[in-house]
C-alpha cells in the first residue's frame, strides 16, 4: 500500500476485501460471544451491528435488529438495560422489561455476558489451527542442507542431501519429525536412517560427544544448504586468474546446473581444467540512477600445483585447489552505524572481500562461527553501556593475511520479536547466504492437532500478554508493536498474497490479539467492565455512578489518542518504508575513527 506510482486498483481490491473478511470475521465471532451468552441468561438485545454509526442494511429477527453500518471499525451489540451508567437499567419505553434487562441481571451473569466476546476470540484460534495442523502444516522436508566440519554428523557419515527417513524407531518427513525424535532420544547413540541416491543406509550418532543431544544441531546437522555465492581472497588462484570475482554465483559447471555449495565443489572436484558459468552483479548505481542487470559470464579455471598459499585451519580442500570459499565468509558490505557513526568495521579498516579466517581463538568455517564470536564479545544480560571486548580478526586480502583488533560497538535492536535487545555490532554483512528446504505439508491426527492447536494458541496469547508487560516496563518499543488500519491492511495483503493457509493463520493470531486486548482492564474495553463487575459482585452492590461515568471518559479519552498516534505511526512507516530504526546505544569504548 504504501508505494509510489500509479494506484493499481484491482491490485488494491484483493488485501481490501481480505482484510474486511478477516477484520470482520472476529468482529462477528466476538459480538456473537456476547449475543449467544445474553440470550442464554435471558437478556434480550436490541441492536447486533458490524460496524458503528448509521445503520446501512440489516433484518430483523425477533426482536433483534441485526445490521451493517457506516463505520467499518468494529461492532457492538446492544441490549435491553445496557447504560452503564444507569442504576434503573431504563431504556426507551417500550423496552422497559425487568426480566430481559441486562442491568438487573446478577453481577457474575453480566460479568459473563460482557466477557464472553473475547473468550470467544480465545477460543477460536484452537479450532483455526487444529484445522490447519489437521490438513498439513507446511514444514521443511527432512533433508539435509550441510553438515558443520568437524562434527559427529561428519564422522558418522552423513552427507549433505540425505533425506533423513527416521530417527531410531521414530519415522520422519520434516525437520519438525526430526526435532522431536531428538527431543525424545534416551539412548547412548542415535541412529539415523538416511536415503541417499536411492538406497537407505543407518548412521550412529553417538550422544556422549553432544553438548546437548536432544538437539540435532549439536550433532552437525543443518537443514540449511549454503548458496554458490564465492569469495577469491588471492588474485593469484586459479579462479581469479580465470576470471572469478568476490560476489560471483556460480550457476553451471561444465554446463551442468549448480544449486548449492555441496554440488558445485562436487562438481569441481579434482577436475584439471573447468568450465564456469557466472552471475556477476552490476556495479552499485550511482544516486538516482536505476540498477542495472547481473551479467551471466562463462570462464575457464585451470588447477594449478604451482599455486602454494600458506594455508590455514578455515581453509578447506576447495580453496586449496580453486582459491574461493563460500560467500558467507567474506564481507559483502560495510556499513554505518544507524545514527550514521562510523561503525567499528570502518574504523579498523575491514573491506569489501576480505575473507574472514579467524575470530579471537575460532576458526571460521562458517557464518555461526562468526556470529557465534561476535555474540561472546558482551556478557549475555549486559547492559547498554556495557563496553564489549576486543576481538582479534585474522582476515586475507589480495594475498595477504592480515590482523586485526575491533572492539564492537555495544547496541540496542528491535529483535525479530519486536523487543529491545543489547548486542555487539561491528558493522559487516557477508556476501552469501542460504537455501532452504523444500516445504511439504505435514497433516496431524484429530487429538494431535486439537493439541497442537491448543498449545499454539497459548503460547500466542502467552507471549502476546507478555509483550504488553514488556511495553509497559519499556521492554519493547510500543512503536514495533501497535498498529493501526493501515498495519491491518498490510498484514491481510501479506496474508491474502501468502495462500489460504497463512491468511487463516494470520485470522487465528488476529483472533488472539482482539481476545488479549479486550480483555485489559481498561475502561470502556470488556476488560475493564468485566472488573466493575467483578468489583459489584464482591461489594453486592454497583460501584458509585460519578467513578463509573469517570472511568467511563478515561476510557475513551485514551483509546482515541491511541488510535491516532497509531494511525500516524502507520502514515510514518509508509513515508520511511518501515517503523522506527535499531536504538543505538551511546559510545562506549574507543574513540570513534571520525
Amino acid at each position: 500500500m504504501c508505494k509510489e506510482g500509479p494506484v493499481d486498483v484491482l491490485a488494491l481490491l484483493k488485501p481490501v476485501l481480505a482484510m474486511l473478511a478477516m477484520v470482520g470475521s472476529l468482529i462477528l465471532i466476538h459480538e456473537a460471544g456476547h449475543y449467544v451468552v445474553a440470550r442464554l441468561f435471558g437478556v434480550s438485545v436490541k441492536v447486533f451491528s458490524l460496524g458503528v454509526g448509521q445503520r446501512l442494511v440489516g433484518f430483523r429477527w425477533g426482536k433483534t435488529d441485526f445490521r451493517i453500518s457506516a463505520l467499518p471499525i468494529g461492532g457492538y451489540v446492544r441490549w435491553v438495560g445496557a447504560d452503564p451508567f444507569s442504576d434503573a437499567g431504563s431504556d426507551d419505553d417500550d423496552w422497559i422489561d425487568a426480566a430481559g434487562s441486562f442491568i438487573h441481571k446478577p453481577a457474575w451473569q453480566r460479568l459473563l455476558i460482557v466477557a464472553a466476546g473475547p473468550l470467544t476470540n480465545l477460543v477460536l484460534p484452537v479450532f483455526v489451527f487444529s484445522a490447519l495442523f489437521m490438513v498439513g502444516e507446511p514444514q521443511w522436508q527432512a533433508v539435509v542442507g550441510a553438515i558443520v566440519p568437524g562434527s559427529i554428523a561428519e564422522s558418522a557419515g552423513a552427507q549433505p542431501g540425505d533425506e533423513i527417513v527416521a530417527v531410531g524407531e521414530t519415522p520422519t518427513g520434516t525437520w519438525v519429525d526430526v526435532a522431536e525424535a531428538f527431543e525424545e532420544t534416551d539412548a547412548d547413540t542415535v541412529t539415523l536412517r538416511v536415503r541417499r541416491a536411492g538406497a537407505e543406509t543407518t548412521l550412529a550418532l553417538p550422544v556422549a560427544e553432544a553438548t546437548n543431544p536432544h538437539r540435532f544441531g549439536d550433532f552437525g546437522l543443518d537443514p540449511r544448504a549454503l548458496d554458490t555465492a564465492v569469495v577469491v581472497d588471492d588474485p593469484a588462484s586459479p579462479a581469479s586468474r580465470g576470471g572469478a570475482r568476490s560476489g560471483d554465483r556460480i550457476l553451471a559447471i561444465n554446463g551442468a546446473p549448480v544449486a548449492t555449495w555441496h554440488a558445485m565443489a562436487a562438481a569441481l572436484g579434482k577436475a584439471e581444467r573447468v568450465s564456469v558459468k557466472v552471475s556477476r552483479a552490476p556495479p552499485a548505481p550511482e544516486e538516482g540512477a536505476e540498477p542495472g542487470e547481473a551479467a551471466e559470464l562463462e570462464l575457464e579455471w585451470a588447477a594449478d600445483p604451482s599455486w602454494a598459499p600458506e594455508r590455514f585451519p578455515a581453509d578447506d580442500d576447495t580453496w586449496a585447489r580453486w582459491g574461493i570459499a563460500h560467500g558467507t565468509l567474506g564481507i559483502g558490505s560495510v556499513a554505518r552505524l544507524p545514527d550514521g557513526r562510523a561503525s567499528a568495521a570502518q574504523c579498523a579498516g575491514l573491506r569489501v572481500g576480505d575473507r574472514i579466517l579467524r575470530l579471537g581463538d575460532r576458526d571460521i568455517r562458517r557464518w555461526a562461527d562468526v556470529t557465534a564470536s561476535v555474540a561472546g564479545t558482551v556478557e549475555e544480560r549486559a547492559e547498554a553501556a556495557a563496553p564489549a571486548r576486543p576481538l582479534g580478526f585474522v582476515v586475507r586480502r589480495d594475498g595477504s593475511v592480515i590482523k586485526l583488533e575491533i572492539t564492537p560497538d555495544v547496541v540496542q535492536v528491535v529483535d525479530d520479536d519486536r523487543r529491545y535487545r543489547v548486542r555487539p555490532l561491528i558493522g559487516f554483512s557477508p556476501m552469501g547466504s542460504f537455501v532452504y528446504p523444500d516445504t511439504i505439508p505435514r497433516p496431524y491426527g484429530v487429538a494431535q492437532a486439537a493439541t497442537r492447536g491448543l498449545m499454539a494458541t497459548g503460547e500466542n496469547a502467552r507471549r502476546m500478554v507478555e509483550q504488553i508487560g514488556l511495553m509497559v516496563s519499556g521492554g519493547a518499543p510500543v512503536s514495533q508493536n501497535l498498529g493501526g488500519p493501515i498495519a491491518i491492511f498490510s498484514t491481510a495483503k501479506a496474508a491474502a498474497e501468502a495462500g489460504l493457509f497463512a491468511a487463516a493463520g494470520t485470522i487465528a493470531l488476529l483472533s488472539i490479539s482482539l481476545g488479549v486486548i479486550n480483555l485489559l482492564p481498561v475502561p470502556v474495553l470488556d476488560g475493564g467492565q468485566i472488573v466493575m463487575y467483578a468489583a459489584e459482585w464482591v461489594r453486592g452492590r454497583p460501584l458509585p455512578y460519578r467513578l463509573r461515568e469517570r472511568l467511563q471518559q478515561v476510557g475513551v479519552l485514551l483509546l482515541v489518542s491511541l488510535f491516532l498516534v497509531v494511525s500516524v505511526w502507520d502514515v510514518q512507516s509508509c513515508v520511511r518504508g518501515g517503523r522506527e530504526e535499531p536504538v543505538v546505544a551511546a559510545p562506549v569504548g574507543p574513540a570513534r575513527c571520525e
